[in-house]
């Protein structure tokens, strides 16, 4: 049977509604963004892990999920936030210097491009040279875990630090023309990928004791393989050509496929990546959705794993509740013994998982 032509109304009209259907979700996107932010900007908080008011990692991934807001959205009262808060902390970045506690430094690095503010400048430059010349190093040659709290972890390599510090890093030689920074941000990520990557699953380890040469527990944890998945594409995009790069790229692309197999019917990736019993966890979903649409969009992941990312996104409205606050993300997480102990961390509340959904909401409002 021949085809019924269509109109050239009915094509318009077809468009339309798609075009009018994108730009309501955008908006209620973009709302989404604002009210997340909101929480974070007018709250106050005392809790650790809500209280932004302190230059440590914690804040600094939130200050960072801030100026993401502020890039999609152009209020310019979160701008003026981030600007008061460096007003009244950036000296505290020399009272305690440690690995994790330089994450605010990514949000003051973006505040310098912005300003070109000397301030800004300097403690870029004091904190970029503290990192590479004072920080402590594990026997492997990584960035020691060293933390702010009352807390030892000698010769371990985390997860976490290629977010709180390597980001910055790459983005400062980048920046300064200096290789030296870009050189140690590309080392510490052959270094993670070297002692934190399991070949068998194509996932990542919490961390890695360089003492008992042992990854501790063995746990793939869930946000630890969100930090690294976007933080590798980060870095990528700053430090240009190294030696092992195809290398990273290549596992790069076999973990993000890696982490697709593993997500739940609901969209959602477990706390523990391959343990069934351990819940939903919305921290870890954002980073992991947003580190694979981004790696995506610099050609680093394939295209066909964007389904999986999408399916984050369109359940991560679901977990904000009327206050703005993300629900589902479990509190702080050292690398525990057990996979029990890791399933029996708390859900609250955090900076960190308000930031992470930002910047996954963020990626996709750009499209």
């Amino acid at each position: 049977m021949p085809h019924e032509a269509v109109s050239d109304t009915d094509l318009q009209n077809k468009f339309r509604k798609i075009i009018n259907k994108k730009l309501y979700w955008k908006e209620h996107i973009l709302q989404l963004i604002e009210k997340i932010t909101d929480r974070v900007v007018h709250g106050s908080d005392k809790e650790w892990a809500m209280n932004i008011h302190s230059f440590d990692w914690v804040p600094g991934v939130g200050l960072y999920g801030i100026w993401k807001a502020w890039e999609v959205t152009g209020k310019d009262e979160y701008l003026d936030f981030l600007t008061d808060w460096a007003g009244k902390h950036l000296e505290d970045a020399y009272r305690q210097k440690t690995v994790n506690s330089t994450a605010p430094m990514i949000a003051i690095l973006e505040l310098y491009k912005k300003s070109g503010k000397e301030a800004y400048r300097k403690v870029c430059q004091d904190m970029a040279e503290y990192v590479l010349k004072e920080a402590p190093l594990t026997i492997d040659g990584g960035l020691e875990h060293t933390v702010t709290e009352n807390a030892s972890f000698d010769n371990q390599m985390w997860a976490d630090t290629l977010f709180m510090v390597c980001i910055f890093m790459a983005r400062f030689g980048r920046l300064t023309g200096n290789r030296s920074y870009t050189e140690f941000a590309s080392d510490q990520l052959v270094l993670h990928y070297r002692y934190l990557w399991d070949e068998e699953t194509g996932l990542f380890y919490h961390g890695w004791d360089g003492t008992s040469r042992t990854h501790l527990s063995s746990i793939h944890w869930g946000r630890a393989n969100a930090w690294i998945i976007y933080s590798t594409v980060e870095i990528l995009n700053e430090v240009g050509e190294f030696e092992e790069r195809d290398d990273v790229i290549r596992k790069l692309q076999r973990h993000a496929s890696s982490l697709t197999r593993l997500q739940r019917d609901n969209g959602l990736f477990g706390s523990i990546l391959d343990d069934p019993t351990s819940y939903d966890e919305l921290s870890a979903s954002a980073g992991i959705a947003c580190g694979i649409k981004r790696g995506i969009r610099f050609g680093y992941v394939d295209g066909s794993l964007e389904n999986a990312a999408r399916r984050v996104y369109k359940v991560l409205p679901q977990y904000v509740d009327e206050t703005g606050t993300v629900q589902g993300v479990s509190g702080g997480t050292p690398i525990m013994k057990t996979a029990k102990e890791y399933r029996d961390i708390p859900v609250i509340p955090t900076l960190y998982g308000q930031a992470l959904t930002c910047l996954a909401l963020s990626e996709f409002e750009q499209e």
